[in-house]
């Protein structure tokens, strides 16, 4: 659904293409019009066009004025890197303004809003103190000249930096007495607004306040602050009256309150249950209420191929026993997470277009993870990677149209064998990523998730496919509305490339193909020397010294990036993380190999093990800060003994402690280890495999968000488990391994190749005597060819070899297959027997190999055989 553009932002359009306008005219615009519609970013190019524009610099009040709506606009700015912007947000305000000793309020304001957004994006207690700093300089040069602004702020400010020293109260009492003080001037800063600020309004040529949503919600915090929840309610109804006020605004505020009503339940003060009704009151609705006191909840689901999709799904059904799910904002998604929360995306887009908010309930989200858990399966039990190759026209096509690659055609299936499986009246057409837009049913057409999800119960997630991109090195991302690199996950500090901007479709270059779902899911998945990159031209251009260029953007695997899906909830701002990670983590090894391949592959597995490292020390570091509400971190290798190696002749020996047998959430250590070493694969996944992937998923889910610490900051519903398929293993998952038939299987699992052979005995037979047939077919062929030659090389043979060779490197291999048309002709001929020989054997194990595969996993038997041995 193209973004809707309103006749602010067509004028705004217009004066950037060169129409003239006055500077009171674009301030206008900017201050009444695009900052209302959130149009932070089309704002900031207004203001950077005029800044330099005489008619501003030559009267300072306006200079200043631009000045500061354009450092408001940039550190807003969405489409900007994130400490990028704050930086320049604070060069704009020191060149019109001494920061160290400017009395402007809106300009203190300003620099004490930047320096608290750092803090959220750094951590660094020195962020809120600096921020502080700049309000509190506001404050006490006049509490009323700018209306209660800096001072309110103020009051926010020191319950924060109150909240991070109460973390080390039980280490210092120093420390507990500096919190105090904290709140207390806090108390003193609202008490002093409530004095002054009500007043206001009756004052000559004051009267406008009355109708200013910024002076009532103030007012109304103020109170809030001091736990006079009846004078609270009197001004945030004043404010919730006002007209036409945008909802970004309400949800601002709702967001702020809501701070405040966590940070008063943390320290025990004032009547919090009276507080949440003031503020249920305000928001009007249980949903919205839910909304801010939780905060933004995101799910990250990680790469890992089929192995990694059949673990979320797991993952998925307990959050949709929890009724967690319908709350999901923002779902970011890696390679094998891609192909798995493409179809939870589709499931859930159905139901949102078919029911109201209202109608909506939890077994909702329960029949679709329970859809998911037979269909995606069913799906990968298609054996996509052997799909590649078993239609010999789609082989040919690869061999001959170098647009068409392995990735190309793996999309294809992805949407025809997995997608087709999701009944929402699309699943018999080609699915464009630019479609997934949608209304739900009930809102009105201009619904934007990102502005209107906090009202809903129901949340519409914002999917987000990950990839990397070859050009820069850079996370790539698809949305429904957007492809590009995002700005908040780059460091320009430590980072010179450039960056290829997020383009919105409708504003794509004419005649350009929309993206596919399957390709944006395939390149998300494309791991680098299996798959060829996915290749998107005609998209951007840049000038170089060779004048204007269209780079071809090429994409791998998000996994090369961000294997977890985590940057992208953080610059989301998700406050809330369920991360579900089932990557391949390194195993250690005894014998590394010192082969060519063997020492980047392994250099490279380290590089991805210290990039998650990072991952996790940073979102562990917001928990602690409390810029994270909540978090959940769960992965394959959770709760594996990490063993202590001694040196030779060691006099002191570690002490090796008797691990127990089962896993903190109820698995055997081996089965764990065994499911840890499954194959990253897109080939079938036989029931066993699956169903052990899922109930693993699914108990460590469970078992780290039943903590009575309240991991995710806020208290769950208690929930019966529901009936799922793959609970089935469980049972099998928690036996000893002498004899487990589950663990077998498993153990098999983590070949790429002929699992089949190596779980049957009789097909392990009849492939020894065909193996001793083909070494006697080779032997005897050798034996009678011994004598002829293979090839002969003449001297003109070598002088067409080489000048083809140079033909092709100046593009003009054409020339060199029209000369020597018999061997292009042979070169075709070969090109379709070994398409057709390889759909040929292809098709052997898919309709043979596969399926004696899936019929060795079947669950049942394996059931049947660990009862009869009871």
């Amino acid at each position: 659904m193209p973004r809707s553009k309103s006749e602010a932002i067509e004028r705004a359009k217009t004066i950037l293409a060169g129409q003239d306008a006055a500077p009171q005219e674009v301030l206008g615009l900017v201050k009444t019009k695009l900052k209302k519609e959130r149009a932070f970013g089309l704002a900031r190019k207004l203001l950077d066009h005029y800044a330099s524009d005489q008619r501003v610099t030559a009267d300072a009040r306006v200079r200043l004025e631009v000045a500061q709506q354009r450092a408001l606009c940039t550190y807003k700015d969405a489409d900007l890197p994130a400490e990028e912007k704050l930086e320049t947000a604070l060069r704009i305000l020191r060149e019109d303004a001494d920061l160290d000793r400017s009395l402007d309020r809106e300009t203190l304001g300003l620099a004490g809003a930047i320096f608290k957004r750092r803090w959220e994006l750094t951590s660094q207690e020195r962020d809120l103190e600096v921020s502080l700093a700049y309000y509190e300089r506001g404050y006490t040069d006049g509490t009323t000249e700018d209306y209660g602004y800096t001072g309110i702020n103020a009051a926010f400010v020191l319950d924060l930096l109150a909240a991070q020293e109460s973390v080390a109260v039980g280490i210092s009492v120093k420390t507990a007495d500096a919190s105090n003080a904290r709140r207390e001037l806090a108390r003193k800063i609202r008490r002093e607004l409530v004095a002054r600020l009500p007043s206001l309004p009756d004052d000559k040529g004051n009267e406008w306040l009355n109708k200013e949503w910024w002076f009532l919600v103030t007012l109304g915090e103020a109170y809030f602050g001091l736990d006079e929840c009846d004078a609270a309610r009197l001004w945030l109804q004043k404010a919730k009256a006002l007209p036409d006020v945008p909802d970004w605004e309400v949800e601002s505020t709702a967001r702020q309150l809501a701070t405040l009503l966590l940070l008063k339940r943390r320290s025990g003060i004032g009547d919090t249950d009276k507080a949440e009704k003031v503020l249920r009151e305000f928001l009007g609705s249980d949903n919205a209420l839910t909304s801010v006191i939780r905060g933004k909840i995101g799910v990250a689901l990680s790469g890992g191929g089929f192995r990694a999709s059949l673990f979320h799904i797991g993952v998925l059904a307990k959050l949709a026993e929890l009724d967690l799910l319908r709350s999901v904002e923002f779902l970011s998604c890696v390679s094998g997470g891609s192909i798995i929360g493409a179809y939870y995306y589709l499931e859930v887009r159905h139901l949102l277009r078919t029911k109201t908010d209202a109608e909506i309930t939890r077994q909702d989200y329960i029949d679709i993870v329970k859809r998911i858990e037979r269909d995606f399966l069913e799906g990968v039990q298609q054996n996509i990677r052997t799909r590649i190759l078993a239609e010999w026209t789609a082989s040919l096509k690869m061999i001959f149209v170098p647009e068409y690659s392995r990735t190309k055609r793996a999309g294809e299936l992805y949407e025809s064998e997995i997608y087709s499986r999701v009944q929402d009246g699309e699943n018999m057409t080609t699915r464009w990523f630019n479609a997934l837009t949608l209304v739900p049913k009930g809102e009105p057409q201009n619904f934007a998730p990102k502005d209107h999800n906090w009202r809903r119960g129901n949340k519409v997630p914002i999917l987000i496919l990950n990839a990397t991109t070859l050009n820069t090195g850079h996370n790539w991302q698809f949305t429904a509305t957007w492809m590009g690199e995002p700005p908040g996950t780059l460091d320009t500090k430590v980072d010179a490339n450039y960056r290829l901007r997020r383009l919105y479709y409708d504003e794509a270059p004419f005649g350009n193909t929309p993206i596919r779902l399957g390709d944006a899911v395939a390149a998300s998945a494309c791991v680098p020397g299996i798959f060829e990159p996915l290749s998107l031209t005609r998209l951007y251009e840049r000038d170089t010294d060779r004048g204007k260029i269209e780079p071809i953007v090429r994409l791998v695997d998000g996994g090369v990036q961000d294997n977890q899906g985590i940057s992208a909830l953080l610059d989301q701002g998700c406050n809330v993380l369920l991360v579900s990670d089932a990557s391949g983590q390194m195993s250690a090894d005894d014998f590394p190999g010192t082969g060519l391949l063997n020492v980047p592959l392994r250099a490279n597995s380290i590089l991805q093990a210290r990039v998650r490292e990072a991952q996790y020390r940073e979102i562990s570091a917001r928990r602690r800060s409390g810029l994270l509400k909540g978090m959940m971190f769960i992965h394959l290798k959770q709760d594996l003994e990490i063993d202590l190696v001694d040196w030779i002749d060691c006099q002191d020996p570690s002490r090796r402690k008797q691990a127990r047998p089962l896993t903190s959430y109820g698995v055997q250590r081996k089965i764990q280890q065994s499911i840890t070493a499954l194959r990253t694969d897109l080939d079938s996944f036989s029931d066993a495999e699956g169903y052990a992937l899922m109930c693993d998923g699914y108990l460590m889910t469970e078992h780290a968000l039943k903590s009575a610490a309240l991991p995710l900051g806020f208290a769950l519903n208690a929930s019966a488990r529901e009936q799922w398929k793959f609970l089935e293993v469980e049972e099998l998952m928690r036996q000893p391994p002498e004899g487990n038939p589950l663990l077998r299987q498993l153990e098999e699992g983590d070949k790429l190749f002929f699992k089949i052979w190596a779980l049957s005995s009789r097909l392990r037979g009849i492939g020894a005597l065909v193996a001793i047939g083909l070494v006697c077919a080779l032997g005897s062929l050798i034996y009678w060819s011994w004598t002829k030659e293979l090839f002969v090389l003449s001297v003109g043979k070598l002088v067409l070899l080489l000048g083809a060779t140079l033909l092709s490197l100046f593009g003009l291999g054409w020339v060199s297959k029209v000369a020597n048309y018999r061997k292009t002709l042979d070169q075709i001929l070969i090109g379709i027997g070994l398409a057709g020989l390889g759909a040929f054997l292809a098709k052997l194990h898919l309709h043979i190999f596969d399926q004696l595969f899936l019929k060795q996993g079947k669950v049942e038997p394996l059931i049947r055989g660990t009862e009869a041995k009871r």
